[in-house]
């Protein structure tokens, strides 16, 4: 069984201190000010003044040309790209320009899920409504300024989390929506609600718990992502209770199906089977037994989720990933870990290479920084790259 919840229970207390954010609501009218980027031109090449005396023919200088769109080469899916982001605390730069690009080229990007940050989610909502948001909580704070770890409440035999009494799995439901649904009432841009995050045990147990929170979630509107146990999971002895809570899903509600699939050392496109697109053995029992939900591949990643592998091989290995994802139809899309401080996997170098990717177009600010080296008769360049 591979788990990495013990690392994000390292960093639940520092992120549950911050989500309570005052002036939530008013987000998106701090972000609706925001000047959408004018349409997409050609590249404007200056041209020499006229003057009364005889202009010099320039001559195409020798220095190299940059390419300014290196990654349009990749092709996403003909439907679609299903690429979408984990968010997490932390600088995630370029984020509003790759938003902007893909709603402008009417490819938004097709989700975003935050960790008790959400403001990544408020701005995806300004930029297309089209985008499916994620949220998760990794703690709540109490009264006492404790906080209840949110990630995996187990049994009342094994060990409750701080501030609960809970005796059944029905009890557990209420008390655990009791302290998520007035953080859940703060971010109305967030479309569907993850809960315990890499809990990859106790596996009926936690179907009894999805099927009483299901209940208590939709009489207020709210939609949940089940699940998401860590990579290499569930076992296939236990695809039962997986498939008992997706069949109550699929009733009502407008729930989905949450799994992670890492590679833990190396790229997804050598990972085996049994670690990434383990999702198809999952569906196929679905399929089976009446039970399929959209699924949405909630963390996926290289190197079991630490480390940056690159622009070039980031898009070369997820667009591997992305064709595998279109070939499914159930597969709503995959959040790619992870913009955010997390043990140096922060991608947002590759933001304007993923837009590229997903639109099928350059940036047109980078055409426009990269024109062709033009020599004038006394040797000096024009036009050079900003």
């Amino acid at each position: 069984m591979i788990t990495r919840r013990h690392l994000l229970k390292l960093g639940a207390g520092v992120c549950a201190a911050l989500v309570l954010p005052k002036g939530c609501r008013s987000l998106l009218d701090q972000i609706s000010p925001l000047e959408a980027t004018p349409a997409t031109a050609a590249p404007i090449i200056p041209t020499p003044t006229t003057a009364a005396s005889i202009i010099p023919t320039p001559t195409i200088a020798t220095s190299p040309i940059a390419t300014p769109a290196p990654y349009t080469k990749l092709k996403a899916p003909e439907g679609g790209s299903k690429i979408g982001l984990h968010v997490v605390f932390g600088p995630r730069d370029g984020l509003d320009d790759f938003l902007r690009r893909c709603a402008q080229a009417d490819r938004p990007v097709v989700l975003v899920k935050c960790v008790d940050d959400f403001e990544a989610a408020f701005k995806a909502r300004h930029y297309s409504d089209k985008t499916l948001t994620l949220g998760r909580l990794n703690g709540v704070k109490l009264a006492d300024k404790s906080f209840v770890d949110m990630q995996a409440w187990e049994p009342p035999e094994f060990a409750p989390p701080h501030g609960t009494s809970y005796t059944t799995a029905q009890e557990a439901a209420r008390q655990y929506y009791d302290l998520v649904k007035p953080i859940w009432n703060l971010n109305p841009v967030v479309d569907v609600w993850e809960t315990f995050n890499e809990f990859s045990w106790h596996w009926g147990w936690q179907a009894d718990f999805y099927i009483a929170l299901m209940d208590l979630a939709e009489a207020d509107g709210y939609r949940l992502g089940l699940w998401s146990p860590s990579a290499g999971n569930p076992p296939e002895e236990f695809y039962p209770d997986v498939a008992r809570a997706c069949r109550r899903a699929k009733e009502h509600g407008n729930h989905i199906l949450c799994l992670h699939e890492y590679n833990l050392g190396g790229l997804l496109k050598d990972a085996p089977s049994s670690m990434v697109r383990r999702y198809r053995r999952v569906y196929k029992y679905l399929e089976q037994v009446d039970a399929v939900i959209p699924l949405v591949i909630s963390e996926t990643g290289e190197n079991a989720g630490g480390g940056f592998t690159g622009i070039e091989t980031f898009m070369d290995d997820f667009a591997w990933y992305d064709a595998q994802l279109s070939r499914d139809s159930y597969v709503i899309g995959c959040a790619a870990w992870t913009l955010g401080d997390w043990s140096g996997a922060n991608f947002e170098a590759a933001l304007p290479a993923l837009a590229d990717y997903i639109t099928g177009q350059p940036d047109p600010l980078r055409l426009k920084s990269y024109l062709p080296l033009i020599a004038n008769d006394k040797g000096q360049a024009s036009g050079s790259p900003k």
